[in-house]
């Protein structure tokens, strides 16, 4: 009985100590002192987590919409030492419509292969660098205050991200909590000219801050913008816009994007592309197609 029971401790300690052994080269890469826990090695910054840990948020138009919208997606995203593929799903509902809606999505699965190079400046402990993650879920509510008035249409718009996101350990999300809220304007012009229905002009500016896990710095809080124009011709809508957030902390966290969308109208649903380039601390260039179906009309508030 002893000699099985020292057996059993043997194998024990032996399969402890492997598993040590499996990260001694992330201990030698980055120094490891032996008692900072490895997350504080981690830099919770736009530029050296994955593509959809802290994204730019979408840039608000000034208006809440009156049509319950699913979206499906399928993203790729290129950069010099990443290359991600993921899923993305979203759902949006007015609870009263053109008045009050609220939203959700989520990259439900993403695939990511990156270089040692890229391994070792984001300080992950994926040692082979390929995996799979599993993205954080976005709430929202989104509120018209002013509408249909000489002024810009004005909506406020508040979110919420959970710490659902998986793999922080290979810097893929941040396993954090976080909340943006904004405020965005817009005005629509008709136009007859060059086969165009419409114009609409939108700006937005807002608040953006999520948890960093540093000791000195416990957030991360951000100045959030952006503005763009839509296009419609006939059944094309292309929309073009930029924005960006700049954070407080200045350790890369300071990203600015452009995005370039064509979309098709056909019926109760849109088919599109959207192309997304990092202009600075996200080093991405992303591109998305998508079908967004418009739900029949569900039951809405009256008022």
């Amino acid at each position: 009985m002893k000699k099985y029971f020292a057996f059993v401790i043997f194998i024990f300690c032996m399969t402890n100590i492997h598993a040590q052994e499996n990260y001694d080269w992330w201990v030698n890469i980055h120094h490891w002192d032996g008692i900072t826990p490895w997350y504080q090695y981690l830099n919770f910054s736009p530029k050296y987590f994955g593509p959809n840990a802290l994204p730019v948020p979408e840039i608000q138009k000034g208006v809440t919409g009156d049509k319950a919208i699913v979206e499906l997606a399928a993203d790729g995203h290129f950069s010099k030492g990443d290359k991600t593929q993921n899923a993305f799903t979203m759902l949006y509902y007015p609870i009263v419509p053109k008045i009050v809606a609220i939203e959700g999505y989520v990259v439900p699965l993403e695939h990511f292969k990156i270089d040692t190079i890229t391994r070792d400046e984001r300080a992950s402990r994926d040692r082979d660098g390929e995996g799979t993650a599993g993205g954080d879920i976005y709430f929202g509510t989104i509120v018209q205050l002013v509408r249909n008035k000489k002024i810009p249409d004005m909506a406020l718009r508040i979110s919420l991200r959970t710490a659902s996101g998986t793999n922080v350990s290979a810097a893929r999300y941040t396993d954090a909590p976080g909340y943006f809220f904004d405020l965005s304007f817009g005005k629509e012009k008709n136009n007859k000219k060059f086969l165009m229905n419409k114009l609409r002009w939108y700006a937005m500016i807002g608040f953006y801050s999520w948890q960093t896990n540093r000791g000195d710095y416990r957030q991360d809080d951000s100045f959030l913008y952006g503005a763009g124009l839509d296009l419609n011709f006939l059944k094309y809508i292309i929309s073009c816009n930029a924005g960006g957030y700049f954070g407080y902390i200045n350790n890369d966290d300071r990203p600015v994007v452009a995005r370039l969308q064509l979309s098709r109208k056909t019926g109760n649903h849109f088919l599109g592309i959207n192309f997304q380039k990092g202009l600075n601390d996200y080093p991405y260039n992303s591109v998305r197609l998508f079908f967004r179906y418009t739900l029949p009309d569900a039951v809405f508030l009256k008022i």
